[in-house]
């Protein structure tokens, strides 16, 4: 009977390790998106941020973050000395995030170059293992983004109707 317990404590403790194990990988995912840099003292400016979220126990190197434009050869290295963030290459524990960000009109630089508007992109990053991680795909408009401000809608001003006026009597 000894023995037949200690089978199944052994079995269970193997399939707790088991479990383990595959929970403890990188598991990293990227979101595209863009924001604006408003607050005080701040230079007001929109910005496309990529944040790297890692969904596991395991550490992950990332290498590079780049931009991948829909229906455009290769991936643009973008930022240089506007990119903000952690240092590449950046170590992400697990069940943790990064965030980089670029300024809106490095990207429509880049898409004013390959004559793309609208365009879809989304960020491209290389980790040390040799895998890449791409996130969605996000619009950017060159009419809206490039000029760093969110035109106003068109047609006029507001549409609101004007309050009926109460007579007096």
């Amino acid at each position: 009977m000894a023995a037949l317990a200690a089978a199944v404590v052994a079995l269970a403790a193997l399939a707790v390790a088991v479990l383990a194990y595959r929970r403890g990988g990188a598991r990293p995912s990227a979101r595209l998106y863009h924001m604006n840099n408003f607050g005080p003292g701040d230079a007001k400016e929109f910005l496309i941020a990529t944040t790297v979220t890692n969904g596991a126990l395991g550490a992950v190197q990332v290498v590079t973050c780049e931009f991948e434009v829909q229906g455009v050869r290769g991936r643009h290295m973008l930022g240089g000395q506007g990119r903000r963030g952690p240092e590449l290459p950046f170590r992400l524990e697990g069940h943790q995030s990064a965030t980089w960000t670029v300024p809106a009109a490095d990207v429509a630089e880049l898409l004013r170059v390959y004559d793309k508007n609208p365009a879809r992109i989304r960020a491209v990053l290389a980790l040390g293992t040799g895998r890449t991680v791409k996130g969605g795909w996000f619009r950017f408009d060159l009419d809206k983004w490039a000029a760093g401000v969110i035109p106003a809608p068109r047609g006029g001003g507001s549409k609101q109707a004007a309050a009926p006026a109460k007579a007096k009597g």
